[in-house]
């Protein structure tokens, strides 16, 4: 007796395929619970002020040099090697003492009432100074792409540790039960590869969707199509 795909999932694992047909079916009647369903919306532990946060991961970018972080004294000291003061300077492919300092090619101005210095490269942006928080306080010690992404990310210069994204869906949940939660959209690859946007030590439904160009935006959502030469079924129908 043959029998075809469909009907092993619903005979076997005592109706193993009733189980996935009601989890369908299941939302349209009552919405699931966050206790039964862990991408269930749940409330913010505080007042939200935000409605919607984009993250802008630019990899490959221009430097903070040259965008909104004027370095004043690197301009004074250009073509002079690192100062005894700086202490041990580690690069990845040159001996600090031998390489001279380079300052940026841009100028800076002040913008808006808050007076924040942001270079020529953005002057479109520069219109809407007063709407933007720019921080100049973050440092790391990764002096390599890898580590970077990582910190940026991840937080943590090594592999392991969840990223930005499956923290915010961990925590807050989505509010979509036919859309992805946490969306990943790549331009080319990334040095820290899938790392940087995975779940971590956390539970893999939190790992951020890969969302390509193409006719195939994200992966296996698609079954195989049947050969039209072919007047029988194929093994996936």
């Amino acid at each position: 007796m043959s029998t075809d795909r469909r009907q092993f999932l619903e005979r076997s694992g005592l109706g193993f395929g009733r189980l996935a047909l009601s989890s369908l079916l299941g939302p349209q009647v009552s919405p699931p619970a966050a206790s039964t369903n862990p991408l269930a919306a749940k409330a913010p532990p505080l007042p939200a002020g935000a409605k919607n946060v984009i993250f802008l991961f630019m990899h490959g970018g221009p430097s903070h040099i040259d965008a909104f972080d004027p370095k004043p004294l690197l301009a004074k000291l250009e073509g002079q090697p690192v100062p005894e003061s700086f202490g041990t300077v580690r690069l990845q492919f040159s001996k600090f003492k031998e390489v001279p300092l380079l300052a940026s090619r841009r100028t800076y101005r002040r913008y808006g009432q808050s007076g924040v210095e942001i270079s020529d490269l953005f002057p479109n942006v520069a219109r809407f100074a007063d709407d933007l928080a720019v921080i100049r306080s973050c440092h790391h010690d990764g002096f390599t792409h890898t580590a970077a992404l990582n910190w940026l990310n991840n937080g943590w210069p090594r592999l392991g540790r969840p990223s930005l994204g499956s923290w915010v869906v961990c925590g807050l949940g989505s509010e979509s039960d036919s859309l992805p939660a946490f969306v990943v959209m790549l331009e080319g690859g990334i040095k820290s590869g899938p790392p940087v946007y995975s779940a971590g030590f956390l539970p893999a439904m939190y790992q951020g969707t890969v969302l390509r160009n193409g006719t195939t935006p994200i992966l296996n959502t698609r079954p195989p199509e049947c050969s039209p030469a072919s007047s029988a079924k194929c093994s996936t129908c």
